[in-house]
């Protein structure tokens, strides 16, 4: 018996290496695999101003960056404290207001950067629902647990996403002709919206990205929200709260992405780097036994063997982690 369809998406003619920039924005789903990215020494950096889930502040953080429109005073606000932007995600937050600009800036200097330079972008959608801050009447990206009363919830619509994603990669096209984009629907489950309420939410943000790939070169779509819902489907791949893949799910959509987008040699790459953050992770109990000392010194090597056939992969981490006295 079957327990899943068994769907293979289509593999890509273009590949990811070790050796590309590569960027990831949007829901926190993206952080899953931009952090399996980060664990096998891609070039890869998530979230510039934290997890985003609606599209709309997804391109406005995009646009951002692009113009280097900087964050000024009006931008921020004080809350029990801290300073917090509309923009950004509560993890973002400063003890000053000019603590928070000098981090929302800097992020933007330094995603400009890497922006002009990466061959690839996935960006994540994760809920059409948003919610307009009434008084500024403007989008916001996070609501950091202010009165429900100071927001309206409301539906972003089709044309409006595919209106204003049409602008967004016309000007990164323009920004760094090399650059992919890769756009793909997060299968966490927005249940607090409601059953019926995600399911519409899903659907637009599906259609929305099968029109953009559909107008844009140079844009496809990674079907990670179908790998979870449609292929496994089944509740046993989620969290206890029946809303989050479980790593399971996590590690099956991981695997698929391998599948699509990385050609033999990265691979191999992924393999040894694999062994060596296991061994990183391993924790030695007696560190100064013959067996603690050789494994030490096995480790060493490997990252060494590594470095000098791939001087692209930074293995500083490692190499310092073991060199360093208390290990």
């Amino acid at each position: 018996m079957q327990f899943h369809l068994g769907f293979q998406p289509l593999i890509s003619f273009n590949k990811i290496t070790h050796q590309d920039g590569v960027l990831l924005i949007g829901s926190c789903f993206s952080e899953h695999i931009g952090a399996r990215l980060n664990d096998l020494k891609f070039n890869v950096h998530s979230n510039p101003f934290g997890i985003v889930f609606n599209p709309k502040s997804i391109a406005k953080s995009l646009l951002r960056i692009i113009d280097k429109h900087y964050f000024e005073a009006k931008d921020v606000f004080e809350k029990e404290g801290l300073w917090y932007s509309f923009e950004a995600h509560s993890s973002i937050h400063g003890d000053t207001q000019q603590e928070l600009l000098d981090i929302l800036n800097h992020s933007i200097d330094s995603w400009y950067e890497k922006l002009k330079t990466a061959q690839w972008l996935t960006i994540t959608f994760g809920s059409a629902f948003a919610y307009k801050h009434i008084e500024q009447d403007t989008i916001v990206a996070n609501c950091h647990k202010l009165p429900q009363a100071v927001f309206e919830k409301t539906l972003l619509k089709t044309n409006d996403i595919v209106s204003e994603f049409n602008n967004v990669v016309n000007k990164l096209q323009l920004f760094n002709p090399l650059l992919k984009v890769i756009f793909t629907v997060s299968p966490v489950k927005h249940l607090r919206d409601g059953v019926v309420e995600n399911s519409v939410s899903k659907s637009i943000l599906i259609q929305s990205a099968h029109q953009l790939i559909n107008d844009l070169k140079h844009c496809v779509y990674f079907p990670a929200y179908e790998l979870v819902n449609d292929d496994l489907r089944d509740y046993r791949f989620y969290e206890s709260d029946m809303a989050h893949p479980n790593k399971q799910a996590i590690d099956y959509v991981w695997k698929r992405f391998a599948e699509v987008y990385f050609n033999e040699k990265t691979i191999i790459i992924n393999e040894k780097v694999s062994q060596i953050h296991q061994a990183y992770n391993h924790k030695l109990f007696n560190k100064t036994t013959q067996t603690s000392l050789k494994f030490k010194n096995n480790f060493l090597q490997k990252c060494v063997n590594l470095q000098a056939e791939y001087a692209y992969l930074d293995l500083s981490k490692e190499l310092n982690y073991f060199n360093s006295e208390e290990n």
